[in-house]
Formats: structure tokens, sequence, C-alpha cells
């Protein structure tokens, strides 16, 4: 017997859907309409329409729609920006797949990781996919706050793109059924988003840079760490406010003794 979900203006509902809606798919320089109508599909059977084209072409609207079907609506409203770093604005945290792996490449996780690393974050956390050919470049990765990769065959380890994000809304939606029934979830209300963690990096490395820690180089490797860090920590804008508050009394504590 099959348990209908609740309705709502015609439409069905779940408990799960209202978590799926913090996340969103972000189409870095994908090429295939085809490719792009599939994700549409991937995600809206997860209970996400959050779509994001970065850099992508002007597709041609009947092959989308051929693949789409009855997720055409999430290409419709899809939002289309002119770079990966635009955007990326306003997501609280940024997840990157890629195959590559070792060496000091990002901090990674198995996909099987991901949802209980994921899930309870706090705003919109974007999941990066890169161009159907060859992925993310390493500076698209470097914008991301985690890299993620999905263990395949290393016989034939490509996957195709929509199958790829296919498999990583299911392992979040799969997280998100475990624990609906009327639970509620961490809402973005008062989330810190990376342009936060940015600013306040960036402001640190001023109250750095002006005591002389930084002697030749090295600030905008701190400042991008610094920014990772508390995305991937989740701070909030409190706890941002207080660790620059530190970095500004040491400051202050050091101009007193030199005085």
């Amino acid at each position: 017997m099959t348990i209908p979900f609740p309705m709502t203006n015609g439409k069905p509902l779940h408990a799960a859907d209202a978590v799926m809606e913090r996340f969103s798919a972000v189409l870095c320089r994908a090429e295939g309409p085809s490719n792009v109508g599939a994700v549409c599909r991937a995600i809206k059977t997860m209970g996400c329409d959050n779509l994001t084209l970065a850099a992508c072409p002007e597709f041609d609207p009947d092959l989308v729609r051929t693949s789409a079907l009855g997720a055409w609506d999430v290409y419709e409203r899809a939002e289309r920006h002119a770079s990966l770093e635009s955007a990326l604005d306003g997501c609280s945290l940024a997840v990157g797949f890629t195959r590559r792996r070792g060496g000091r490449r990002k901090a990674g996780l198995e996909l099987g990781n991901l949802a209980k690393t994921i899930m309870d974050r706090s705003g919109r956390v974007a999941l990066v996919f890169g161009n159907e050919r060859d992925g993310l470049s390493s500076a698209e990765l470097a914008l991301c706050d985690l890299a993620v990769w999905i263990p395949s065959s290393d016989a034939f380890p490509s996957l195709n793109l929509s199958h790829a994000v296919q498999l990583a809304f299911w392992e979040l939606r799969r997280h998100a059924l475990a624990r609906t029934g009327g639970a509620s979830v961490a809402g973005g209300q008062g989330a810190a988003t990376r342009d936060d963690y940015g600013r306040t990096a960036s402001g640190i490395c001023d109250e750095l840079a002006a005591s002389g820690f930084f002697k030749i180089a090295g600030r905008d490797d701190t400042q991008r760490f610094l920014a990772t860090l508390s995305a991937r920590a989740a701070l909030t804008h409190d706890e941002l406010d207080r660790l620059a508050a530190l970095f500004a009394k040491r400051s202050a504590l050091l101009s007193r003794g030199s005085a």
C-alpha cells in the first residue's frame, strides 16, 4: 500500500522537501542542453527546485525542455550568472564535486559523509558541479569550501553530469527523510554568508597587516584560509563579530604597548 504525501494546492508535500529547499545545484560551464534538462529532473525528484547556471552558454530551450519534461519550471526559474564567483554570493557554504584528490587539494569528503556534515547548516548551501568533459578547474574548486568525490570504479570513474547530481541530492534526501516526521529544521534566519566570511577574513588580515604580520607575501592565502575555515565551521554573525573583535583588541593592545 502506498501512503500518499499530504497535499496542498494540489501539490504533494513532504517534510523532507523543506530540508531540501536549503540546497541548490550550481552548474559551472555546463555545455549540453540535454544534460541541463536532466539535472532539472534529478533535483526536482529529490524535492529541490533551486538551479543556478554559472558561466553557461545560452541553451536551446526546446532541447532542455525535451529532457526536463515536468521539471521545465526548474529551468525557467534558474538563476544565471556570468561567473561561478558571483553565483556563490549569498551562500553559507559551497561544496564542489571533483574526482581529483591528494596533495594539497581542498579538504575533501566521500559522498557518504557529506549529508551528516552539511545537513544542519543554516543558510543556502550550493552543490557545485563542473563541465561535463573536465569537471571543475582548480580555480573553480578553490572558490568552494569543501570538495566531495563520488566513489566510483577506477576502471570507469566518469559519471554523467545529471547522474552525479542525482546521486548527490539523493544522498541528502535520504538523510532528510530519516529525520522528518514533523521535526523542525534549522532555518536560515541570521545565517552568515560567504560574503560575511570574506569580509571578516579581510578585516582580520587588515589588523594583521597593520602590525607587520605579512612581511612580504601570504595575505591572500591567509585571508582565503580564514574565510574557508569560517564557512566550514558555519560561524554565525555573533561568532564572526567575536572573532573580529579578538584581533581588533590585539591590535589595540599592541598599539598601546608601543606608544
